[in-house]
């Protein structure tokens, strides 16, 4: 049976802090590297990869995962209503079950928000399921002293109850703003004099587009006034996985429909409320995601890897590339390498 660990108190409390020191030294060997970041590195009987912990102002943090669990693993929580995480989901899921907001998943592209009132539940890995991931941790009320002048006002609250339990679960468009300065701070691994300061202008480049998100007008009436049934939100949610197994030969939209038990327009205008954009620009913005992601963590050469995300030639990968982040992939490599 896979033990439940379990992470309670509020944020900054010694309570907090002694059941988070526990966790971690009971799953991994912990690394103080100069740049400030602590790398826990799972012990290899618990599974694959690291968590690193960066600390920043006014008792905010940045934790990273890119971990895989042997058998699976299942973390436990009891948190205050003043915490505040905000987590982006860069690839891979993880299964949440809260006792007041439901069950869901974090899948890739996905951005969740804590809801400002007290929660309790568990978080659960599948066994091997890689999960990479950027988590920014704090409290509500600390944001006022991490924006300085621009005081916490400067990010909304998650808004009211049932709002704030579809943000909780990764299920609104208004977080997804968010997702591209998370995974830039997921991505770099520069080590230089600079580093804090990029990953702390990332941080607030993300709470600038949370900010926008919670604050847009309202979306069109197809898509506010839609209601998905839960087995409709477990079809949509396996539309991500379909596309990227079958990414060198897409699906079209019917085939999708048809996979999902749905029609074309539900599909489209359903996708469209839970990731907040489209089949076609959330796939995009994965595989770039991911070539992204290749261009830092490894070496193979440029063409592979524009062939590993589903593109047909290296040039058509380049100017996909260059057209999303404004640069060449030998150029970003250079630069978060």
């Amino acid at each position: 049976m896979t033990r439940v660990h379990q992470l309670a108190g509020a944020t900054g409390s010694t309570t907090l802090d002694a059941t988070y020191a526990a966790y971690y030294a009971s799953i991994a060997q912990a690394d103080e590297s100069s740049d400030g970041t602590v790398r826990h590195r799972l012990r290899p009987e618990i599974g694959d990869g690291t968590i690193e912990v960066t600390s920043l102002r006014s008792g905010f943090h940045i934790v990273r995962y890119d971990v895989a669990f042997v058998g699976g693993h299942q973390v436990g929580y009891a948190f205050p209503g003043d915490h505040f995480e905000l987590e982006h989901c860069v690839d891979g899921r993880m299964h949440i079950s809260e006792a007041g907001v439901g069950t869901g998943e974090l899948n890739a592209g996905s951005v969740a928000l804590s809801p400002g009132c007290a929660t309790e539940g568990v978080v659960a890995h599948g066994d091997g399921e890689r999960y990479r991931a950027v988590s920014i941790t704090g409290t509500w009320t600390g944001l006022e002293s991490y924006l300085g002048g621009l005081g916490a006002q400067a990010v909304p609250a998650a808004g009211p109850e049932h709002v704030a339990r579809q943000r909780y679960l990764g299920r609104s468009a208004a977080l997804h703003p968010a997702a591209g300065p998370l995974e830039e701070i997921f991505l770099h691994r520069r080590s230089s004099p600079g580093r804090l300061l990029f990953m702390e202008s990332r941080l607030v480049a993300a709470l600038a587009a949370l900010s926008d998100g919670l604050t847009v007008t309202a979306p069109p009436a197809d898509v506010r006034d839609l209601a998905l049934d839960e087995h409709e939100v477990a079809a949509l949610r396996r539309v991500p996985e379909l596309l990227w197994q079958q990414r060198h030969a897409p699906p079209t939209l019917g085939g999708l429909a048809r996979a999902s038990s749905m029609s074309v327009r539900r599909l489209t205008t359903g996708f469209r409320a839970l990731y907040g954009t489209s089949v076609k620009e959330f796939h995009r913005r994965r595989c770039l995601d991911r070539a992204a992601a290749l261009l830092v963590e490894t070496d193979w050469p440029v063409a592979r890897i524009g062939h590993e995300v589903g593109y047909a030639s290296p040039s058509n990968f380049g100017y996909a590339f260059r057209r999303d982040r404004g640069t060449t992939p030998a150029h970003f490599r250079r630069t978060h390498s």
